[in-house]
């Protein structure tokens, strides 16, 4: 177990071993100008989601992209969803098919139209190993900031590549300070797939130097770890096409920090 500089926990989360699996809904938020922090935050606290998506949605967590890493100004908010494909028929009757009818969301669209001006949702499926929200709260698992994976492979080898990604990866990852946290297929597509890592800016900054000197641009101090190369190799059977971005947490979202660092 360790910790980041504000004292945020970082720590492995125990795997979920049942074989029925959580649905998640994945969001990504184009934000207007500095609306970034109220829009979290608003998710925290001013969203509703008994009321609003009739006890369908549970929050996972709001994140910021960081500007240096992806585009910009986006925010990036996951929500599980409860009792699974029932959670998904309220949540697609309260918000879709009824949503004339539906005042409480109707506010949270007016309030949310100074802050966004569209974005993208996927509904993801949890992959045997994928923590749930109950088991991420478990150990108060928290991260300074969260390494986000969006990635393609061929078609129909998503569930196989997720597997991989635990047996063998994920391991290597822990050891470098960064503990998987979601580790998903997106449904209603065949090659998507999207994996979580909890972390901090050390063990980041670290990750990367090391993955430098494994590809032969060393850093003096820093030891080379083949692993961190032969994974990318190994990507290359399931037809991998990848991107990652760095997420800043808001507080108070299940595995952000209490208050924003100063």
């Amino acid at each position: 177990m360790r910790r980041c500089r504000h004292g945020t926990r970082i720590g492995p989360v125990p795997y979920r071993e049942s074989v029925s699996r959580e649905l998640y809904l994945h969001e990504t938020i184009d934000i207007v100008g500095e609306g970034s922090v109220p829009y979290m935050e608003e998710s925290v606290v001013g969203f509703d989601p008994d009321a609003i998506a009739d006890r369908g949605l549970a929050l996972f967590g709001t994140w910021a992209v960081q500007g240096s890493t992806g585009r910009w100004p986006r925010v990036i908010n996951v929500w599980e969803l409860t009792d699974g494909w029932e959670g998904w028929a309220r949540l697609c009757a309260r918000t879709n098919l009824r949503r004339q009818a539906n005042a409480e969301l109707e506010a949270w669209w007016h309030r949310a139209a100074g802050w966004r001006s569209g974005g993208f949702d996927r509904l993801l499926g949890a992959a045997p190993g994928s923590p749930s929200l109950a088991l991420v709260r478990r150990p108060a698992t928290r991260g300074e900031l969260f390494l986000h994976e969006q990635a393609t492979v061929r078609p129909g080898a998503a569930l196989d590549y997720l597997a991989a990604v635990r047996e063998e990866w994920a391991p290597v990852m822990a050891e470098h300070g960064h503990h998987l946290v979601g580790l998903w297929e997106v449904l209603l597509c065949e090659t998507e797939v999207c994996t979580l890592w909890a972390t901090d800016l050390e063990a980041h900054t670290a990750l990367a130097r090391a993955t430098d000197a494994a590809r032969g641009f060393p850093t003096p101090g820093t030891a080379t770890d083949p692993r961190l190369v032969s994974w990318r190799a190994r990507g290359r059977a399931f037809d991998l096409r990848w991107r990652h971005e760095i997420l800043i947490p808001c507080p108070g979202t299940p595995m952000g920090p209490a208050v924003w660092a100063e």
